[in-house]
């Protein structure tokens, strides 16, 4: 039975994973620090598209013409990668990030800092931008605008109107969400990949891989009960509700408003038009209040923070439909 379930929930995360649509937002790969000298393996480990036909998308790129798979070739690409000067072309311009770009200068006025970086620098606009990043209220007062260039700063200033939305005020998803990296999901471990960015997450660190969540075959190893030690120093112990728990929606949406208003992601189980057995990373809502999710089956590289996108734009909503009875599993972490 376990292996029947097993092949189903593959066949299933592999038909989200042909239908979703290629997004990616970084200009660059992220480095890649692994020992292999293949760049198929290299772009594989980050997530990204190995196949001949997009290694040429690639290389052309990267100014690398006439691409034919040549060792000289590959290992120009391999160079580039592990410097993390590899372009991507499957990547939106940079003007298309939900954040600011960082602000170096050595201005303490958030409106100089705006202003240096091209942005309007009013206070109408300033007034937007504190509501797009969780700022209520805004009256220019000297904390409020602390808090603002200290996220331009850290370059996690949010746009007004842009699809990502900030976690709670100093919580680990919005503190981790641009330094950790999405994870592309094999064929069939949607689950297990969703785990490793969540962990991830909490440590604000790239420490866990799919193949670390992978108990055998495609199935996600259990996480109940364990701890993990957030990067603020805390402890954070698992709830692991699997895909055989059938518990409620009323039960796993005030789980994700839970995790949500304590700063913390969630994995959650979905369904859409396409794919009635999916898992993806709840790690936020927009400006309008929907919830933001990371995809594992989205094509594309970069942080955890330029895939954010609202569940409802992706088509998701909660639960596994696969069953006689939708089935809403869950996978949370609360503070010791």
């Amino acid at each position: 039975m376990t292996k029947r379930f097993a092949a189903l929930a593959a066949a299933l995360c592999l038909t989200l994973c042909t239908l979703t649509t290629a997004a990616g937002a970084a200009s660059h790969f992220p480095p890649y620090t692994g020992a292999s000298t293949s760049i198929a393996a290299a772009l594989d480990a980050l997530g990204a598209d190995p196949s001949y036909a997009n290694r040429a998308k690639i290389a052309a790129a990267n100014g690398i013409a006439g691409y034919r798979g040549t060792a000289a070739q590959n290992t120009r690409m391999l160079e580039l990668l592990r410097q993390g000067v590899l372009i991507d072309p499957s990547a939106p311009a940079a003007g298309d990030s939900p954040y600011y770009p960082p602000y170096t200068g050595a201005s303490s006025s958030i409106a100089a800092a705006l202003d240096a970086l091209g942005a309007d620098p009013s206070y109408a606009s300033r007034a937007k931008i504190a509501a797009a990043n969780g700022i209520s209220n805004y009256s220019g007062s000297a904390a409020q605008n602390t808090a603002l260039l200290e996220l331009l700063r850290q370059g996690r200033l949010l746009r007004p109107g842009s699809s990502a939305s900030p976690a709670a005020p100093g919580g680990l998803t919005s503190a981790n969400l641009s330094r950790v990296s999405f994870i592309r999901q094999d064929r069939n471990t949607c689950k297990a990949t969703s785990a490793a960015m969540a962990v991830n997450l909490l440590l604000g660190s790239n420490r866990y891989s799919t193949t670390s969540m992978i108990h055998s075959g495609v199935l996600c190893r259990s996480l109940e009960g364990n701890v993990y030690t957030g990067s603020d120093a805390n402890a954070y112990r698992t709830t692991y509700k699997t895909d055989s728990y059938v518990g409620s929606l009323r039960e796993l949406e005030a789980a994700v408003d839970a995790a949500l208003a304590n700063g913390l992601p969630i994995v959650t189980a979905v369904h859409s038009a396409s794919s009635p057995h999916h898992w993806i990373v709840v790690v936020g809502r927009d400006s309008a209040g929907n919830y933001l999710a990371v995809d594992p089956a989205r094509s594309g590289s970069g942080s955890m923070a330029s895939q954010a996108r609202s569940m409802a734009a992706m088509g998701y909503s909660f639960g596994l439909t696969d069953y006689a009875q939708p089935h809403y599993g869950y996978i949370s972490f609360q503070r010791r």
